[in-house]
């Protein structure tokens, strides 16, 4: 399981260039100076590993200081890209979101058509990238050979993955027990992140349609405490009820209100961190009663909401 990178350090656009040229992709720095290959971009920890045969896993948990734009220049058969903290703009063709901590990704990409990331500054990132290679995902299609199409897929991070992925993350990289629980949690993200139907055509959506449903999933994100309706989000995004709960689940992996549940209890996790009360942050978050809301949190987090409440 080789391993690079793994100890915590600065890192210019110098050496996210050289990174680049590694793995196909195309980086640019838009606030800094054409001078500044020295200036430190991002500071922390980037480690690379092959947890097993045809796949490769890049593990970052790192703060980024200026920000920095991507676009992939190679093509891939399937990357696997799940986000435990911070956020991200990725776009693939007309397909644009906002990628937020519990979300993953599944992308194939033609190498015409790359994957574009824009990553905001004075935040931290903690993110997992599985890639398989054709050989690989072939396999795992019982011997098919797969599309060749570009598509992006998001969908939730199970709970319970979560967890085991940024406990692999916070500990120490040594060892055969490291490799064995790498090896594992990379078969979960891949079990998780095979589409059904992965040789099929690719569901397509009309820029239109994708502007549309990311008015829907923006108003969910800024709003998680409204009392919302599927009638007065369908209205919103032109659709009939049983469209957008088609489309929605299509296009982001999972349906309307398990979205709203997860921004909420992001959003009730936040103000707890920050010192509110459960109270507090059960209404600020949609809840009417505590109680509900605490059940909600410990089967999504696994640990009941006051164990995160430090009184100021």
């Amino acid at each position: 399981m080789p391993l690079i990178a793994a100890a915590t350090c600065q890192h210019t656009s110098r050496d996210l260039l050289a990174y680049g040229e590694r793995y196909g992709i195309h980086y640019r720095f838009p606030t800094l100076p054409t001078n500044a290959a020295e200036q430190a971009v991002l500071r922390g920890r980037i480690f690379e590993l092959t947890p097993a045969t045809g796949m490769q896993l890049v593990a970052s948990d790192i703060e980024v200081l200026q920000r920095y734009d991507s676009r992939s220049r190679r093509a891939a058969p399937l990357s696997i890209i799940a986000m435990l903290e911070g956020r991200a703009d990725v776009a693939l063709g007309q397909q644009r979101l906002d990628f937020t901590a519990g979300m993953a990704l599944s992308v194939r990409l033609h190498e015409r058509e790359g994957l574009r990331a824009v990553q905001p500054p004075h935040q931290r990132i903690r993110a997992l990238t599985l890639a398989l290679d054709t050989p690989r995902l072939t396999e795992a299609l019982g011997g098919k050979l797969p599309s060749t199409d570009s598509n992006l897929h998001a969908w939730s991070l199970p709970s319970g993955l979560q967890q085991l992925l940024e406990q692999a993350l916070s500990s120490p990289l040594a060892g055969v027990a490291s490799r064995l629980q790498w090896e594992g949690l990379s078969l979960q993200l891949l079990a998780h992140g095979l589409p059904p139907g992965l040789d099929a055509p690719a569901v397509r959506f009309s820029p239109g349609e994708w502007q549309r449903l990311e008015r829907v999933r923006e108003q969910l994100q800024a709003c998680p405490d409204q009392p919302h309706s599927l009638a007065a989000l369908a209205e919103l995004a032109s659709m009939s009820s049983a469209t957008l709960r088609r489309k929605f689940q299509a296009a982001y992996g999972c349906s309307v209100f398990d979205y709203l549940r997860e921004r909420r209890l992001e959003l009730a996790r936040e103000m707890l961190l920050q010192g509110h009360a459960v109270e507090r942050a059960a209404q600020s978050a949609g809840y009417l009663h505590a109680s509900n809301f605490t059940t909600a949190f410990r089967q999504r987090y696994g640990y009941p909401p006051s164990s995160l409440h430090r009184p100021a």
